[in-house]
């Protein structure tokens, strides 16, 4: 209540303060000044017939005040508008936007209440006469006068002009409760429970205006005027003659010492903390469902705008994944996610060459490195065939010549060192051979054993090395000769890597759905990680008296049967896989 008593406080006190504007601002006209500083118009007032005659200097200003203040009263809430000089005279009069003519402007205006105070105040300062009933409109109005000052500071005239006091009524009109406005005799000047309109041209004070005392109890009335004189403002509380609580918020204006008041009951006050409760209910079933549909909307948008971007934008990750680089990507706009979608595009085109360069690259490089292979096959072929006869006839002239000298201490050293000379270099041309010459291999069923034990006993096992051969037998089909040198390489390798050392071979047989394996694990010193990725590629090696062609050699005999070989270390392992497939019952 308190809060409403305050909002219609300062509507009304700034009602008086913007009208009170408006007229300073209607004197700022040069023209009042200019009309009575006319020597004619000091020289006194001319009547003719009882009538005020004007030179046609004065006619001139006048006109132009005449239409000044016309526009004056369109734009603002004025009923009469006047010009009143300093003898009660009027000069000009416009009633309800009406330019009064010259026969009924009134010589008596000295007689008005507000005449007198007019003078008193000085230059934009504003008088503001006590509600009376206007003989000109029949309407109760407020007057409002303000001096016309010349350069001497002489007051010659003053501006006046009437509003209704209607307007002042309309703006304590509730919807609930009571507003009103009492002045200090007891006399209800606005009141939001009563019609004014309907008793306007009522010219008696006390008949217009209704008692705040035979409205309200008296005492509340007296109690409210009490308090006001000491304190300008309050809340009271009374009950009525049926026995209902009433509260009352009051507080004195800024003009006639009058007294803003809002009396409400007990339970209205309630009622209207139900209803702003149920409202503030409504409102936030509004407020949901409007941020719902916002939020919606935003998805919506935000669906379309980024989230299908950023989908489109995964499929095309997705498909350069799987190596589809000429996915094309739909670019739109100018925000970030089409500079990312313009950037993937960029990148996917780029990797595309890159590719393609590597790939070109790679394939120029596989062509030199297979002419260079076949140009040292060629030429390893003819130097094998051309040792291999020579050496032929030294190991059958060391075999003649232990013959004739027959086994001595001095000849059987050498004899042996020859020999294993003789058997290392047929070695490293059987090595050369067979990774140069490609025969078709002729695939049988055959038992792992029965080809482990062959290659077993083409070698020289040392007496320190153990070798653990599978109990378990099982067929696979393969080239048998090929299988041989396979195996036989791949154990010759763990002999030399155990390096006269004690150790152990361990070959195992691992039978899985699609293919059969077999592991060569030695105990020898391993394999560096450097070494390890070019342990397949033909003449690497790491022993001084290798070819490099033997694992080389072995990994094509492994893959002409459709099988494959491959390394680990830490222990060295050798598998090669034998497919399945390749097996007849």
């Amino acid at each position: 209540m308190e809060k409403e008593v305050d909002i219609r406080y300062f509507q009304l006190d700034n009602l008086h303060a913007r009208v009170s504007e408006d007229l300073v601002f209607a004197l700022k006209n040069p023209k009042f000044v200019e009309y009575f500083e006319l020597p004619e118009t000091r020289a006194g007032n001319i009547f003719e017939n009882d009538v005020l005659q004007f030179t046609d200097n004065q006619r001139e200003i006048k006109e132009e005040l005449e239409r000044w203040i016309y526009h004056f009263q369109n734009k603002f809430q004025v009923d009469e508008t006047c010009i009143i000089d300093s003898t009660g005279q009027e000069h000009a009069r416009l009633v309800l936007k009406k330019i009064e003519v010259d026969e009924y402007l009134s010589p008596d205006e000295a007689a008005a209440s507000f005449f007198t105070p007019s003078f008193v105040k000085e230059r934009d300062e504003v008088h503001i006469q006590y509600p009376y009933l206007s003989p000109d409109t029949n309407r109760w109005v407020f007057a409002y006068t303000s001096p016309v000052v010349l350069g001497n500071d002489e007051k010659p005239a003053f501006y006046h002009f009437e509003m209704p006091l209607t307007i002042f009524q309309d703006m304590v009109k509730k919807d609930h409760g009571r507003m009103v406005v009492i002045d200090p005799q007891g006399y209800i000047i606005a009141d939001s429970q009563h019609d004014f309109a309907n008793s306007e041209n009522v010219p008696d004070f006390a008949e217009y205006f209704p008692s705040a005392y035979a409205t309200f109890q008296a005492e509340t009335i007296e109690k409210m005027l009490e308090q006001i004189r000491t304190e300008k403002g309050g809340v009271m509380q009374y009950q009525d003659s049926e026995g209902q609580i009433h509260y009352m918020v009051f507080k004195e204006l800024a003009t006639f010492g009058w007294i803003l008041a809002f009396e409400e009951s007990k339970e209205l006050i309630l009622s209207e903390h139900h209803t702003f409760l149920g409202n503030i209910q409504i409102t936030l079933v509004i407020i949901t469902a409007v941020i719902t549909g916002i939020a919606l909307a935003v998805v919506f948008v935000i669906s379309n705008r980024i989230t299908r971007p950023i989908v489109n934008l995964r499929n095309a990750t997705k498909s350069v994944m799987t190596g589809d680089f000429d996915v094309d990507i739909d670019v739109h706009g100018n925000d970030e996610l089409s500079d990312l979608s313009k950037s993937f595009k960029e990148m996917s085109g780029s990797i595309k060459k890159t590719i393609e360069l590597e790939k070109e690259l790679a394939s120029q490089k596989q062509k030199v490195k297979s002419e260079r292979l076949s140009a040292i096959g060629e030429l390893a072929s003819r130097l094998s065939h051309d040792l291999r006869n020579p050496l032929n006839v030294i190991q059958i002239g060391v075999e003649n010549l232990r013959t004739v000298f027959g086994e001595s201490e001095k000849t059987d050293g050498s004899f042996k060192r020859i020999g294993k000379a003789i058997d290392r270099m047929a070695h490293q041309i059987e090595s050369v051979l067979d990774f140069v010459r490609y025969a078709p291999p002729q695939i049988e069923n055959y038992s792992t054993n029965e080809i482990l034990e062959s290659a077993i006993n083409m070698l020289k096992i040392p007496d320190t090395i153990k070798i653990n051969i599978p109990s378990k037998n099982i067929t696979i089909r393969c080239d048998n000769k090929q299988s041989e040198i396979v195996f036989y390489n791949l154990i010759q390798n763990a002999i030399q890597a155990i390096d006269g050392q004690d150790g152990e071979i361990t070959i195992r047989i691992i039978e899985q759905n699609n293919e059969i394996l077999i592991e060569f694990e030695d105990s020898g010193t391993g394999i560096t990680d450097n070494d390890l990725k070019n342990i397949f590629e033909p003449l690497f090696t790491t022993k001084h008296t290798g070819t490099g062609l033997g694992l080389a050699s072995c990994k094509n005999l492994m893959e002409n049967v459709g099988g494959m070989i491959t390394v680990s270390t830490h222990p060295t392992i050798f598998t090669i896989y034998f497919p399945k497939k390749n097996i007849k019952n």
